[in-house]
């Protein structure tokens, strides 16, 4: 009774120190995959992982968008794209990027995110349309360099979709 009591303190210790010894940060997965992340300005779960906007050191002042995939207690760079510069003249920009990767079966398994940067302090609002579609509401975070939005789009574009700034009143500040 007590070997096994023992042998099962061993197995729990040893669980213990390997679950520890294997967990990583989204930025040490960045890292594992050569980028060089100065600093990360926003992340979100989606269901195809953390997408995560950043600056990168080569590029500074800049928003750059990726995905990173997590299983269990480890994080793994999956793609990347798209760079925006803070340093901009518009009161908003606005690009689309596909992230992801190809699944088991060839097929990529990618999403598309439209997404950009809020110069305007008027802007409250972001309203993204699509051709055929209602306007959808793009979600304005708050970084240390500036604000930024965003959109996950249900399916890919070809094309910069229209996109209006609105101020808080509902009035129309950009488009």
């Amino acid at each position: 009774m007590k070997k096994n009591i023992l042998v099962l303190g061993i197995l729990i210790l040893l669980l213990l120190f390997f679950e520890t010894q294997n967990k990583n940060t989204i930025e040490d997965a960045m890292e594992k995959a050569n980028i060089n992340v100065r600093q990360i300005l926003h992340q979100v779960e989606s269901d195809k992982g953390v997408v995560v906007f950043y600056e990168v050191e080569e590029y500074p002042y800049s928003n750059s968008i990726g995905l990173v995939g997590k299983s269990f207690n480890k994080y793994k760079w999956i793609d990347g794209g798209g760079r925006d510069s803070f340093n901009v003249k518009e009161d908003l920009t606005c690009g689309c990027s596909n992230i992801g990767k190809s699944n088991e079966k060839g097929s990529p398994d990618l999403f598309q995110v439209a997404h950009g940067i809020v110069v305007n302090d008027e802007i409250a609002e972001v309203k993204v349309k699509l051709k055929g579609e209602e306007a959808k509401n793009g979600t304005i975070v708050e970084t240390e360099l500036g604000r930024i939005w965003y959109l996950f789009l249900d399916e890919g574009i070809s094309y910069v979709p229209r996109i209006k700034g609105l101020d808080s009143d509902g009035e129309i500040v950009f488009e």
